[in-house]
C-alpha cells in the first residue's frame, strides 16, 4: 500500500494477506488427479507449492469436454435432464458468430431445437437436473473444464465424476 507522508513524499507499507484453497488429490488407474473446490482466478501458489512437492518438471493439465460428456453419471441415475446450454458457433458464409442461452426447467431436447439446426457449434455449457431414488442433484459441465455439482446427489455424482477421470484423459 503507498501513501504520501507529511512532506508529499510517497510511502510504501507491505500488506499480508491470507488465502486458502481446499484442494484434493487423488489417484485413479495410476493417475494423480488435482481437485479444486471453488477455483479462483488464481491458483499459481497452489502449483508453486506443488512444484516444489513434486519436483521440477511438475505439470498440470485441466481435463476438458469437447463434444464429450460423464456417461457414467447419466447411465448411474435414473433420470437426467438437461436444463440449460450455452453454445456458440460460425454462422458459414455470413462471417458471423452466435452465442446463444437455452434454459428450461422442464427439460432440453437438443434435437428439437430449431435455432440450432444445420449450426456447427461448441457446447460452451451445460446444466442436468439429476434424480436418483428420489434424491435430487444438479451437475454443471463447462467446455473449459469446471464442473459445478449441487444438491443431496452431490457426494455421489462426485464419486462418479472421479471414476470416470481416467476415461475421460485417455479419450482425449
Amino acid at each position: 500500500m503507498s501513501t504520501l507522508d507529511s512532506e508529499g513524499s510517497p510511502t510504501y507499507q507491505a500488506i499480508d494477506s491470507i488465502s486458502f484453497k481446499d484442494f484434493s488429490l487423488f489417484e485413479r488407474e495410476g493417475t494423480f488427479f488435482l481437485r479444486i473446490e471453488n477455483p479462483g482466478r488464481n491458483s499459481r501458489e497452489l502449483f508453486n507449492a506443488l512444484e516444489l512437492l513434486f519436483g521440477f518438471g511438475f505439470s498440470a493439465d485441466a481435463i476438458t469436454f469437447g463434444r464429450s460428456k460423464p456417461t457414467l453419471i447419466f447411465g448411474s441415475v435414473d433420470s437426467s435432464k438437461l436444463i440449460g446450454l450455452k453454445v456458440s458457433g460460425a454462422v458459414v458464409g455470413e462471417e458471423v458468430v452466435a452465442r446463444m442461452e437455452f434454459v428450461s426447467k422442464y427439460g432440453i431436447d437438443v434435437a428439437n431445437v430449431t435455432a440450432l439446426k444445420g449450426l456447427r457449434y461448441n457446447v460452451d455449457f451445460a446444466s442436468f437436473d439429476m434424480l436418483h431414488q428420489g434424491v435430487k442433484g444438479n451437475i454443471a459441465i463447462f467446455a473449459n473444464g469446471v464442473v459445478k455439482i449441487a444438491g443431496q446427489l452431490s457426494p455421489l455424482l462426485l464419486d462418479l465424476l472421479e471414476q470416470e477421470l481416467p476415461a475421460l484423459i485417455s479419450g482425449s
